[in-house]
């Protein structure tokens, strides 16, 4: 099993994950797209990273940009939304599994289930490679 100091240990730990959950949801190349989001906007100067990779608040280039990293990694739509959910958080309240990392907080009872619905999204969407392929983001716009 993943050590607990590691996001992935830590949401494994939270979440109930299995090393399959983990497997199927490609959480260390989805961990790697979120943080290089974060980290372009921390370098643009943005006062909170971790707020602007949410839906609502991150501009569009940036969520089209998630997007496309997103579907190189071969997720549905469905499951891109859910992933985008479960780690960066959603307008209803859901902080993020990010932001919750990042204060080392415990989940609660309605949090856990929150989640749990988002990986059970998640393990029934996936239709993508697992090769670990590159999610890369191009500058240049990408017409669909």
């Amino acid at each position: 099993m993943i050590a607990s100091d590691t996001f992935e240990g830590w949401a494994a730990e939270q979440l109930g994950l299995t090393d399959d959950d983990i497997d199927v949801m490609q959480l260390e190349p989805v961990l790697d797209v979120f943080i290089s989001r974060m980290e372009d906007a921390r370098a643009r100067g943005a006062d909170d990273p971790l707020k602007t990779i949410t839906a609502k608040v991150a501009g569009g280039n940036s969520r089209a940009c998630t997007k496309r990293m997103l579907q190189q990694l071969g997720f549905a739509p469905a499951a891109r939304r859910a992933l985008h959910r479960l780690l960066a958080g959603s307008p209803s309240g859901w902080p993020g599994l990010l932001r919750l990392f990042a204060e080392q907080a415990e989940l609660t009872r309605t949090q856990r289930h929150y989640a749990r619905r988002q990986v059970q999204i998640v393990r029934s969407q996936a239709t993508g490679s697992r090769n670990g392929s590159s999610a890369a983001c191009s500058a240049s716009a990408v017409t669909p």
